[in-house]
């Protein structure tokens, strides 16, 4: 038996779109929550051009990669492709020949966690990780290029509510230029 406090869980989406110019764009997005609820987000553009299926194939080595190297051993994956899910969980078979190696290798690398479980979540219950994979699309970075974002809620900081007229206040400052 598993504590769920030993559990994370990743979400995951991998799309290939036809790009502006024509060129196939293969995006990746995910989101990794640990047991206490902390959320990692990556996101990642492939270098080369594939579709859907090796997309979201590619997304799930990448994400089994990460887990193995965060020490993480029980591992829930979620993804809205119900054919990847299936053939992980052998209840089809994976008839495109494009395919088998990625399924090979998606086997054997979840076969390393002590637990590893894969089901579907709905596009719709997946968006956070579909607005990742969006984001990664619209950066479209070079290849081998990183770009790091922070994502935070925050209050306002002068919410019109809770700020009277009163309270506001004009601040005149003057600076020096400074000779270096």
């Amino acid at each position: 038996m598993t504590s769920s406090n030993d559990v994370w869980q990743i979400f995951f989406d991998g799309e290939s779109k036809t790009g502006p110019k024509g060129k196939i764009i293969a995006r990746v997005g995910v989101a990794f929550v640990s047991p206490n609820d902390h959320v990692l987000s990556h996101v990642f553009l492939l270098t080369e051009p594939c579709f859907n299926n090796v997309t979201e194939y590619n997304t799930l080595l990448i994400d089994l990669q990460f887990a193995q190297q965060m020490g993480i051993t029980y591992l829930e994956a979620y993804v809205d492709s119900t054919l990847i899910i299936n053939q992980i969980k052998g209840e089809y078979g994976v008839r495109h020949e494009d395919l088998i190696p990625y399924h090979c290798a998606v086997v054997q690398l979840a076969n390393t966690f002590d637990g590893f479980y894969i089901s579907h979540m709905s596009r719709l219950q997946n968006t956070k990780v579909g607005a990742l994979t969006m984001l990664a699309a619209t950066l479209a970075l070079p290849a081998d290029t990183s770009y790091r974002l922070t994502v935070a809620t925050r209050h306002l900081y002068c919410s019109k509510f809770s700020l009277e007229v009163s309270e506001v206040h004009t601040i005149s400052t003057h600076f020096e230029p400074r000779d270096w």
